[in-house]
């Protein structure tokens, strides 16, 4: 399975289109639309010269307002960078409303929808690509004042988003984003976990497997991440376990979008991971964290075995044993 591919499979459910809206497109447009008449629409054209012009996704959803107004998300997903992005999302854009308008009856009282290009890039280096036709035409002679196509669209350049944003973020596209900016296997072995007691849901079931399939085949290879095979091994492992203290729901991660500095790790994530606001405060990865004991201990207390243990919360098995002799 190809990256693409895979983020078009992610982006096929609702709810993760909703939350790509919510958490880095715009808040109060988010509010103003009805996600539950979300649709996916066709997601290909032909042009004048019947060539045929194919996009990724394309979602159309109504607002709350009872209008009939309703938005067009069309998706592009990219891993190079793309120079001429701008003028593929135009021609996407102009064919689809273009098809909207032949398909309504009363041409005398159309009303087109709005259209929102949003290009999700995972690529290693920032994005450099034009957003806007604005910025490759020359400036407009003074005092003429020119009436061009204001063309833009949104990019999320997933490896580059502020810190703060991807901190902050609730919902479940954050998750595949956060996995994209993991800086090693160890992070990704954490993140995992924390995101599997969030998405605990028989409804996230099939999403879990897909983002393991997805790590298997396109993220671990790419990153030539040593023993990546054994990694997938613990998370196939981990996706049918199903023995949890209460403790690691409230699960401390270390290194979430901080990456690795100096070798140490900023931030800690706390709270339920579902339904409430993420709290970030500062952290550093030296020996076992207190929370981390205080979980090692409740399970040496339970019964657990060392092995499990230290699988459960990833830490050395040395480690536990040494708690272990300090119960």
């Amino acid at each position: 399975m190809s990256h693409d591919s895979s983020y078009k499979k992610f982006f096929s459910r609702a709810d993760m289109v909703e939350s790509l809206v919510r958490d880095f497109i715009s808040e109060d447009l988010a509010d103003r639309l009805d996600f539950k008449t979300l649709e996916p629409l066709p997601t290909v054209f032909q042009n004048q010269e019947q060539a045929e012009r194919r996009s990724d996704l394309i979602w159309q959803v109504k607002g709350y307002d009872g209008q009939l107004v309703w938005i067009a998300i069309l998706l592009e997903f990219q891993s190079t960078i793309d120079k001429l992005m701008v003028f593929r999302l135009l021609e996407y854009t102009t064919l689809l409303l273009r098809q909207t308008f032949e398909q309504q009856a009363d041409k005398d009282n159309i009303l087109l929808p709005q259209v929102l290009p949003i290009v999700l890039y995972n690529g290693a280096q920032p994005w450099n690509a034009a957003l806007s036709l604005r910025e490759l035409q020359s400036p407009e002679p003074q005092p003429v004042e020119f009436d061009n196509l204001h063309f833009k669209y949104h990019l999320i350049d997933i490896r580059h988003l502020e810190e703060s944003l991807v901190d902050k973020a609730k919902g479940i596209s954050a998750w595949i984003f956060r996995f994209e900016r993991a800086a090693n296997v160890q992070e990704m072995e954490r993140l995992w976990r924390v995101m599997f007691h969030a998405l605990k849901s028989p409804s996230y079931e099939n999403l879990r497997r897909e983002i393991i399939i997805w790590l298997e085949t396109c993220i671990l290879p790419v990153r030539k991440i040593s023993g990546a095979k054994v990694v997938v091994k613990r998370l196939k492992e981990e996706e049918t376990m199903t023995v949890v203290t209460p403790e690691m729901e409230d699960w401390t991660l270390p290194y979430i979008n901080q990456g690795i500095r100096q070798g140490r790790a900023e931030g800690r994530l706390e709270g339920k991971l579902e339904g409430e606001a993420w709290g970030l405060a500062e952290g550093e990865r030296i020996g076992i964290a207190a929370k981390a004991a205080q979980v090692i201990r409740q399970m040496i207390a339970e019964g657990f075995e060392d092995n499990l243990i230290a699988k459960l919360v990833s830490v050395p098995l040395s480690d536990v044993q040494k708690i272990r002799l300090q119960s």
